[in-house]
């Protein structure tokens, strides 16, 4: 029941995803409206704060999402795809993970190299991993955003296929939404 089984996912891995979802949304949600906003305005400064403490959440359970798979492997994919369909659906899973580990990553990057360090929550700091470089920090800023856009373009993929699999193909356990969102076995 906590782990994934062959036609399954587990109530571990259903977790992460439904938290990783909400977090991810919300960040993308939040880092468009923040870059709208005055650099002098509070409410920025708040957003921006409570934007790289949930990133650095993000990361954490990006990695034990990972470290998760390699102690309870995903599902099977249904007998019924095409080599396509089973080449895009990995395609895009793996590229989702490295998205959901290095955006994180660099938006890390991008902060200490405006000179400053990433606060978890108030609570602590990550140590400083790069120095003040103001020509790094444009291309880290650049980078977290188009590698954000991407991410956002893969969820889109990833739901229109499921959406698919759901309502327009037919045969042996295509409808895959079951194994994220039915009942565990």
């Amino acid at each position: 029941m906590l782990e994934n089984s062959k036609r399954s996912y587990g109530l571990v891995s259903r977790a992460l995803h439904g938290i990783m979802l909400l977090l991810i949304f919300g960040m993308l949600g939040v880092g468009i409206y923040m870059a709208d906003l005055d650099k002098t305005d509070e409410m920025r400064k708040q957003l921006f704060a409570l934007h790289m403490s949930t990133g650095v959440l993000v990361l954490v359970l990006a990695v034990v999402r990972v470290g998760w798979l390699k102690i309870s492997a995903a599902p099977s994919l249904p007998i019924g795809l095409g080599i396509w369909e089973r080449l895009l659906t990995a395609a895009a899973k793996a590229l989702m993970y490295l998205l959901m580990l290095a955006i994180p990553i660099v938006g890390i990057l991008m902060v200490n190299s405006k000179g400053f360090p990433v606060g978890f929550y108030g609570l602590f700091k990550l140590p400083m991993l790069l120095a003040e470089n103001d020509g790094l920090h444009e291309i880290m800023e650049e980078a977290h955003e188009v590698l954000a856009y991407a991410l956002l373009a893969l969820i889109v993929l990833h739901v229109a296929g499921a959406l698919k699999h759901r309502f327009l193909d037919t045969g042996p356990d295509l409808d895959v939404i079951p194994r994220m969102f039915g009942k565990p076995e």
